[in-house]
């Protein structure tokens, strides 16, 4: 029985590095980010259904989906960013079905779902375990703003914007802490690799 496992964390907090070792590791990964683009690409179902909720003002004078402009129309507007969610999210939960068949069928035995907002899009609710990666508050303000090159209330504000980091700890099955090296990082995801492999 193939193990289908989230993996979160806040934003600079270090998801990306943990994903990206896994995958050093032969581990699959089903990207939600990549996923998200791959499915509003011109001429793609969730592409339709953006410009049938939300018009062709969100669109570039090339006919695709101009970002920036989406993004101005929903991140202030909860709303509108709700709205947006529901439309794309069927496409979304449709190909993370389809990429875990594949690799279920592929005789895998663990394939890792990496969602920054597995908790916000309710696909907490699809996998079997959930590992959070967790930075203390203080080092994640600090990547943040070197990272993006933000001042510290640009920073604090696009933390604000996101679930609290304690509270996904607090529904974590498992909490990988990044607030040191690499190294460190890298050996707490090899002793929870071979917990869950053997």
């Amino acid at each position: 029985m193939t193990k289908l496992i989230g993996l979160t964390g806040g934003i600079a907090t270090g998801k990306s590095a943990v994903s990206s070792y896994l995958k050093e590791n032969q581990v699959p990964i089903i990207d939600a980010d990549l996923i998200t683009h791959q499915v509003e690409k011109k001429g793609q179902g969730g592409f339709n259904a953006i410009v049938d909720q939300f018009g062709k003002r969100i669109l570039t004078k090339d006919g695709q989906l101009d970002r920036k402009k989406l993004g101005r129309l929903v991140f202030n507007h909860s709303a509108e960013l709700k709205k947006l969610v529901r439309t794309i999210d069927p496409f979304i939960r449709l190909e993370i079905t389809k990429q875990f068949e594949q690799h279920t069928g592929a005789g895998a035995d663990l394939v890792i779902l990496d969602a920054p907002t597995l908790f916000e899009n309710g696909y907490a609710h699809i996998v079997d375990e959930v590992v959070v990666v967790y930075c203390d508050p203080v080092t994640q303000l600090h990547r943040l703003m070197v990272r993006n090159q933000l001042n510290i209330s640009q920073a604090s504000q696009q933390i604000k914007n996101q679930w609290p980091l304690q509270t996904k700890c607090d529904l974590a099955d498992t909490i990988i802490y990044n607030s040191g090296t690499i190294a460190q990082t890298r050996l707490q995801v090899d002793e929870w690799l071979a917990a869950e492999t053997n």
